[in-house]
């Protein structure tokens, strides 16, 4: 009998204090923003970059973007396999287009580079060429070794095409590799908090590396030029069109 008296009184006291931690628990947040551009929204300037990880993508309902940076090749040996059907997908569409290569920290930087050219050749773009610099897939080699492989990667593309390449980085990288060795470069930062393209006085921002958009089958990466739409004509006016030889 004292069991199931205790056992009442300690459900009657249970049900009590539940009753009242619902009274007191606080409001539900509002869902986050689902616009995948919201972190952005201040610049009117957009972009994608893209690569065989995006999987399927239709093309002609892609309509309101000013840039798209494409992936055509990695280390010396390496192509996107997607490359060519990205660039055939968008030359015609009255977007600025880009070009990169990811750059492998144990592969000699001149190679690369020569890797890099072959195979764009008879590709035009819009924006000086740019080498993707991260420690993300890459073996850990001495920072001086990669500055050299790097810098060497870097003249080679200069003398070659007569512009200096756009260096596309995280924060780690940028630390580790670009930070007073490449200041001269133009910057596209990879980050996804709002005060970083700040610091660092990035061109490009990567804001978004996991956008769910209806017309690519995978995740996404979005970017946006860090000016007005009045500058970003003066960035275009100043890299003419130009095609890989």
């Amino acid at each position: 009998m004292f069991k199931r008296i205790t056992f009442f009184f300690l459900l009657f006291f249970g049900l009590v204090g539940f009753f009242v931690w619902k009274q007191m628990k606080p409001a539900r947040r509002h869902r986050p923003n689902r616009d995948p551009w919201h972190l952005a929204s201040n610049y009117s300037v957009r972009g994608l970059d893209l690569s065989h990880h995006n999987g399927k993508i239709i093309y002609e309902s892609l309509d309101s973007l000013d840039f798209v940076f494409l992936k055509a090749t990695e280390g010396k040996t390496l192509i996107d396999r997607d490359f060519e059907n990205h660039y055939e997908g968008f030359k015609d569409k009255g977007v600025a287009l880009g070009v990169y290569h990811f750059f492998r920290f144990d592969t000699d930087g001149e190679e690369q580079a020569q890797h890099f050219l072959s195979n764009i050749k008879g590709h035009t773009f819009h924006v000086p060429l740019i080498v993707d610099v991260e420690q993300q897939n890459n073996p850990k080699i001495r920072r001086e070794k990669v500055i050299k492989r790097l810098r060497d990667f870097m003249n080679h593309i200069q003398k070659k095409t007569g512009q200096k390449p756009i260096i596309y980085t995280n924060g780690d990288g940028y630390s580790d590799f670009v930070k007073k060795e490449f200041d001269e470069h133009t910057l596209w930062l990879s980050s996804t908090n709002a005060w970083r393209p700040a610091q660092m006085d990035c061109t490009f921002w990567q804001f978004n590396i996991d956008a769910d958009l209806m017309e690519i089958t995978h995740r996404a990466d979005l970017n946006v030029f860090r000016g007005s739409r009045e500058e970003w004509n003066d960035y275009l006016s100043e890299h003419k069109p130009y095609t890989i030889h």
